[in-house]
């Protein structure tokens, strides 16, 4: 059996490497002739990085939910009384996996979008090359798949939990 600081540090570093690498390559899916990306616009970085928060978070909420019920039901992870259910504002949460993500999508891209473009206007970028974009898609997602599973996976342990 895995301690759980163990397997939330497997998953979440497996989740951020398969994000790092998998979003950059739709990125260039969606813009094969690796245009520069404005900030602002119908193709630009503050809606590619909002659809990315809620579809990002989404699917990590599901797949990542699903894995800790099979990995408990086996035996691989075991939920510890390392925190308390009426303290942790996770337990306030949505249990449901597709509520669960949307909520962190939607929280997620209404936080950053705007910090993101506030540091892209301190800097004076108006837009990044498609090569810049897609180091900061990875870094991005890397980051936010890590997260998103540390939190997926504390709000299932906390189910689980005896109250």
């Amino acid at each position: 059996m895995q301690p759980v600081d163990s397997y939330i540090r497997t998953q979440g570093m497996t989740c951020a490497v398969i994000n790092a690498v998998l979003n950059p390559v739709v990125a260039w899916v969606g813009n094969r002739q690796m245009d520069f990306m404005p900030l602002w616009g119908r193709n630009s970085i503050v809606v590619d990085t909002a659809v990315t928060s809620i579809v990002l978070s989404l699917l990590v909420a599901l797949f990542v939910t699903s894995g800790v019920h099979r990995d408990l039901k086996a035996g691989r992870v075991k939920a510890t009384n390392g925190f308390s259910r009426k303290e942790c504002l996770l337990s306030r949460l949505p249990s449901r996996a597709w509520a669960l993500g949307l909520m962190f999508g939607f929280g997620i891209a209404f936080v950053l979008i705007p910090l993101t473009l506030g540091l892209f206007h301190l800097i004076g970028l108006t837009g990044l090359s498609f090569a810049a974009f897609a180091l900061f898609k990875a870094v991005y997602t890397g980051l936010l798949a890590f997260l998103v599973t540390r939190w997926v996976i504390f709000r299932q342990l906390l189910l689980v939990l005896p109250t």
